[in-house]
C-alpha cells in the first residue's frame, strides 16, 4: 500500500513513464503533413497573404516575403538569436540561498533532547562578475541577432537570383521556339526543292538535324525552368502551391555608378557579419575581465546559523560563517593570458573579415562591371549588325534577288544573336544581385 506522502511522487513518475517517445517516425511524418498544409510561421505583408489566398502570382517582392516568413533554415537561425537573446536574463541571475543543517546529536534524539544548527547560506558573486557575465550575454545576442540578418540578406539574393533566372529561361524559351519554326520552315522549302530536283538530300538531312538540334534545345530550356521553379518552392519553404509572376523587365538595369570606395565602405556599415565579428570581440573582452576577477581572494559565501536546542533561545544561539576563497596554489594566470590570446585572436579575425568583404566588395564590382561592358559591346556592335542584315534580307527577298533558304538562315542568326543578348544581360543582372548582397544593401541609384 502506498502511504498518502509517496502519492504525488507516484504520479509523476507514472506521468513520466507515459510520456512519449524521444524518437518516432510517425511524428515526422505528421509534422511534414502538417507543414504542407499549414500556414506560414511568421505575419505576412497584406498584399502577400491576399495574393496567397487569391492564388494570384506572386511577384519577386512577394515570393521574398513568403519566404521571410515560411524558409526553415532561416527559421532555425532565428530560434538561435531567441535563445541568445533570453541567456542575457540568465546572466543576470546569481545562485540562490540555500539551507543547511548541521551539528545534529543523534545520541541526544532518544531521551528528547534533539539540537541542531540550521543556517541560511548566500553565495555571493564576486564584484563585476554579473556585469561580465551579462555584457558576454548581451554580445552572443548581438552576433546571433547578426547572424539572423546574414541569412535574411542571403536569401534576398537567392529569391532575387532565382527570378532573374526565370525571366531570362522564359524569354530564352520563346527565342528557341522561334528557332525551331525557323527550322521547320527550312525544312519545308528545301523538301520542296529536293522533289523538283533542285537540291540535295545531303541538304534537307543536315536541315531536320538543326530541327532536331533546336527541338532539344527548348526541352533543356523548360528542364532547368522546372528545376528553377523547384529551388524556389524549397526557399519559399513547405506549404500550399504558389505561381510566380515572371517579369522580363528585371533584366533591364538602368545605368549605375559603381565607386568603390563608397560601396566597400557601406559593406562594412551594413554587412552583419562584420558586426557578428565585433561582438565576439566584446565576449573575449567580458571573458579577460572574468578572469581577472576570479583571481582575486573572496568571500564565497556567507552564512546565519540559529541552533534549535531543548533549551531557551539565548544570544549563543545566533552565528555567523564565512567562506574566502584564497588563489594559494592558482594565481589564475594561466587562464588570463589564454583569455588575452583569445581576444587577440578575435582582434586578427576582425581584421580578416574586414579585408574579406572589401575583397568581396571588389570582385563583385569588377564581374558587374564587365557583364555591363559585354552588354553594351553586344548592343552597340552585334544587334544593329544582324538587324541591318535581316532588312536587307528582307528587301532582297522582295526584289526577287535572295534566296529564301538565305534569308531564314540569316534570321536563324538573328534569333542566336538576340539569345546572346538576353544571357548577357542576365549574367549582368545576376552580377548586380551578387554586388547588392556583398554590399548588403540596395545599390544607390
Amino acid at each position: 500500500m502506498i502511504r498518502a506522502g509517496w502519492t504525488p511522487i507516484a504520479a509523476m513518475l507514472a506521468v513520466g513513464c507515459a510520456s512519449a517517445p524521444a524518437v518516432s517516425p510517425e511524428r515526422a511524418i505528421a509534422t511534414w503533413r502538417e507543414m504542407q498544409v499549414g500556414h506560414p510561421r511568421g505575419p505576412l505583408p497584406e498584399a502577400t497573404a491576399a495574393a496567397l489566398a487569391d492564388g494570384d502570382a506572386l511577384t519577386v517582392e512577394q515570393a521574398y516575403a513568403l519566404a521571410l516568413a515560411n524558409n526553415p533554415e532561416l527559421a532555425v537561425v532565428e530560434a538561435r538569436a531567441e535563445v541568445a537573446t533570453a541567456e542575457i536574463g540568465a546572466a543576470r541571475q546569481i545562485e540562490n540561498p540555500s539551507v543547511r543543517v548541521s551539528n545534529v546529536g543523534v545520541d541526544d534524539s532518544a531521551p528528547g533532547r534533539l539540537g541542531f544548527n540550521m543556517g541560511l547560506r548566500a553565495p555571493l558573486p564576486r564584484p563585476g562578475s554579473v556585469r561580465a557575465r551579462v555584457d558576454a550575454a548581451r554580445h552572443a545576442a548581438a552576433g546571433a541577432q547578426g547572424e539572423t540578418e546574414a541569412a535574411r540578406r542571403q536569401l534576398r539574393a537567392k529569391v532575387y537570383r532565382l527570378f532573374a533566372r526565370l525571366a531570362w529561361l522564359t524569354a530564352d524559351l520563346e527565342e528557341v521556339s522561334r528557332a525551331v519554326s525557323l527550322c521547320e520552315e527550312r525544312q519545308r522549302q528545301l523538301r520542296a526543292r529536293v522533289a523538283r530536283a533542285v537540291a540535295t538530300d545531303v541538304a534537307l538531312a543536315m536541315a531536320e538535324v538543326a530541327r532536331a538540334e533546336a527541338v532539344d534545345e527548348a526541352r533543356k530550356l523548360r528542364d532547368e525552368l522546372a528545376r528553377a521553379e523547384a529551388e524556389l518552392a524549397r526557399l519559399v519553404g513547405p506549404g500550399p502551391a504558389f505561381s510566380v509572376r515572371v517579369d522580363r523587365a528585371q533584366l533591364d538595369i538602368a545605368d549605375v555608378v559603381l565607386d568603390p570606395a563608397a560601396l566597400t565602405e557601406q559593406a562594412l556599415r551594413s554587412r552583419p557579419e562584420l558586426r557578428a565579428v565585433q561582438t565576439r570581440v566584446g565576449q573575449a573582452r567580458s571573458a579577460i575581465t572574468l578572469a581577472k576577477v576570479e583571481a582575486a581572494p573572496w568571500i564565497s559565501w556567507a552564512q546565519v546559523n540559529y541552533f534549535f536546542g531543548p533549551g531557551p533561545a539565548t544570544p549563543s544561539s545566533f552565528g555567523v560563517g564565512f567562506a574566502v576563497d584564497v588563489p594559494l596554489f592558482s594565481l589564475n594566470r594561466g587562464k588570463i593570458k589564454t583569455a588575452k590570446a583569445i581576444m587577440r585572436q578575435r582582434q586578427v579575425e576582425e581584421r580578416a573579415e574586414v579585408a574579406a568583404i572589401a575583397g568581396e566588395v571588389g570582385e563583385a564590382i569588377a564581374r558587374a562591371q564587365r557583364a555591363d561592358a559585354r552588354v553594351q559591346e553586344i548592343e552597340r556592335d552585334l544587334l544593329p549588325q544582324v538587324d541591318a542584315a535581316a532588312r536587307q534580307a528582307d528587301a532582297a527577298l522582295v526584289a526577287g534577288t535572295l534566296d529564301v533558304v538565305e534569308v531564314l538562315d540569316i534570321e536563324a542568326r538573328r534569333v542566336a544573336a538576340r539569345r546572346l543578348h538576353l544571357a548577357a544581360r542576365f549574367e549582368r543582372r545576376d552580377a548586380l544581385i551578387e554586388l547588392e548582397a556583398a554590399v548588403g544593401a540596395p545599390l544607390p541609384r
